[in-house]
């Protein structure tokens, strides 16, 4: 919606960017709060809360005057974001059976890739013909469901929870998790930012690289899907996302190499299936190894996440003004490659690790 809203608001690209920027500052700021308030309140409190905020939000920038209330309206709802998404890995570990939680968070990932598809969509079919702000009640209307319905079937699982709150020592390497996916956001958010930008410069059409751009958003959506539900329950999953972010970064990399045409629309799908695909994953990993602090460890990875964010963009934007695309996209694909090492590195620490006892959870 950004060029309807910034007509109608009569603001340019950089205050535009300061605004989706506010979004994943507050979120990337509240993620560790928002995990430990979702652990400690429980899921069905904390997505009650985190989601009504986001269709208040949603309904106040529908009505928003002006850039400044935009901004911090765009902040209000990164910071609900932050107490949602530990909240909702927090409700589908208590309240999906263990055998299918890799299926679960393969479709819980799916979320932000299928949402920028629908926001897509609502360009053409609400913005376009009775405004932009129709949009957002739109969205507003979509969060309903969630406030409703998610609440009664966590409450009617989680009664013998099998999560409880733990000491900070149960989130040992966290931070090294939180680093990995900030490396690896860095790369995603870099990627939807300018790859468009990149085809075209490389000689492709405006209308070729938007359908290869979908194309491969389509692939990445299957991949968080698929890669988290037949992959969840394999040996070593942190060494598998580790092999999905290699093959990522080599498709990164091949953006810097490929023709226009057919190359670039199979590297494109290639790059954005697995560079897009470990999210869900990984996600389903960390939380899985953290199950007496699954919310708080989720926070973590929030932190990570919206920190690459809000890197990704920016850095590559400035390694393409100096020294142009070829160079940013092996930066990324560097990215890529670290965060793969990273997790490679603490998938040994964790198996040189002696087995600590507990009581089996039933």
């Amino acid at each position: 919606m950004g060029l309807f809203v910034r007509s109608d608001l009569d603001f340019g690209q950089t205050q535009l960017g300061i605004a989706v920027s506010a979004f994943w500052l507050t979120m990337a700021l509240g993620g560790i709060t928002g995990g430990r308030v979702s652990q400690r309140l429980g899921a069905t409190i904390s997505v009650r809360w985190g989601v009504s905020i986001s269709i208040a939000t949603l309904v106040a920038i529908a009505c928003v005057p002006s850039w400044p209330i935009l901004v911090a309206l765009m902040g209000v709802a990164g910071l609900a974001n932050a107490l949602t998404q530990p909240a909702v890995d927090l409700a589908l570990f208590e309240a999906v059976p263990a055998e299918k939680l890799g299926l679960a968070f393969g479709i819980k990932q799916t979320a932000l890739p299928g949402a920028a598809l629908v926001s897509g969509i609502g360009v053409p079919l609400l913005a376009s013909t009775v405004g932009w702000r129709w949009g957002f009640v739109f969205g507003a209307l979509v969060g309903v469901p969630a406030l409703v319905a998610m609440p009664h079937l966590v409450h009617r699982k989680s009664s013998g929870s099998r999560t409880a709150t733990e000491g900070h020592e149960r989130l040992r390497g966290i931070v090294v998790f939180a680093l990995a996916f900030g490396l690896a956001m860095i790369a995603v958010s870099a990627t939807g930012a300018f790859y468009v930008e990149s085809a075209i410069a490389g000689g492709s059409s405006a209308d070729a690289a938007g359908l290869f751009l979908a194309a491969g958003s389509i692939c990445g959506i299957a991949g968080r899907f698929l890669f988290a539900w037949r992959l969840g329950d394999v040996r070593q999953p942190l060494v598998a996302t580790s092999v999905i972010m290699t093959v990522g970064g080599l498709g990164l990399l091949g953006f810097a190499l490929v023709q226009p045409g057919w190359p670039l629309f199979l590297v494109t799908l290639i790059a954005i299936g697995a560079g897009w695909g470990w999210n869900g994953l990984l996600t389903f990993a960390v939380v899985s190894a953290f199950p007496g602090a699954a919310a708080r460890a989720s926070g973590y990875i929030v932190l990570g996440a919206a920190t690459g964010g809000i890197l990704g963009p920016a850095t590559f934007g400035v390694i393409v003004q100096h020294v142009g695309f070829s160079v940013a996209w092996i930066a990324a694909s560097l990215c890529f490659f670290a965060a793969a090492t990273l997790l490679v590195a603490i998938s040994r620490t964790a198996s040189r690790r002696p087995a600590a006892t507990s009581q089996p959870v039933t």
